[in-house]
């Protein structure tokens, strides 16, 4: 498998690449339509105050089911606690579907095109760096 490349196709991952972006900025206009203002949605600072601060969904929730953040005790916007609260009012939801999006286009999807080369990747095999016994790759 070293000495082979993976072919990969360009044109495909370019328009996978445009459909999740599409994706995400139709998940940013939901996300300001349910908030009732425009945020960054990808600030923690920002999204706490809209969930917390404006929408109070702390409020809603059992005290022990929202865990805080380091010394300054402020509420989590962590996956746990957007899973909690994802019944109570559709933003957490909406925060979800894009952290997971965003995840797959940024990692995935553009991570693969940014090690592309004429048209595949190659990358160091390893058999030995993993507890399971899987193969895992490096440098691709």
């Amino acid at each position: 498998m070293e000495s082979h490349r993976i072919r990969v196709n360009k044109e495909e991952m370019e328009r996978t690449s445009a459909l999740l972006g599409s994706r995400l900025k139709e998940l940013e206009r939901e996300a300001h339509f349910v908030a009732g203002e425009r945020f960054l949605i990808t600030s923690n600072h920002q999204l706490r105050e809209i969930l917390f601060g404006k929408l109070r969904l702390h409020l809603l929730c059992p005290q022990d089911a929202l865990p805080t953040t380091g010394l300054r005790g402020l509420p989590s916007t962590s996956e746990a606690v957007l899973n909690a609260l994802q019944d109570l009012h559709p933003l957490p939801k909406i925060i979800l579907e894009y952290r997971q999006v965003h995840k797959l286009k940024s990692t995935f999807v553009d991570g693969l095109l940014a090690c592309m080369k004429k048209g595949a990747v190659s990358s160091t095999w390893n058999q030995t760096g993993t507890v399971s016994g899987r193969l895992s790759a490096k440098r691709p």
